[in-house]
């Protein structure tokens, strides 16, 4: 599945139903859906390692801000 685009949390949230993502400010999202008719849009929360899993909920919408310059790790270097 495509993203629309990278955020990152600028605030902590605690899921309030199900179906909701935990943030913890600094989080890195990547937004799947971002309905304008909601504040709630779907993301995924990105994963801190190879062996966490990632994450898909709903999140609002102004809890994140989008991250204008991300450029994936780069394992240059790494034999």
């Amino acid at each position: 599945m495509a993203f629309l685009g990278v955020y990152r949390a600028i605030y902590d949230y605690v899921p309030q139903s199900e179906g909701e993502l935990t943030l913890t400010e600094g989080d890195l999202l990547f937004v799947l859906d971002n309905n304008s008719d909601d504040d709630w849009w779907k993301a995924k929360k990105k994963a801190m390692s190879d062996e966490e899993d990632e994450p898909e909920g709903l999140i609002p919408n102004n809890y994140i801000e989008q991250v204008r310059h991300y450029s994936k790790p780069s394992l240059a270097g790494f034999r």
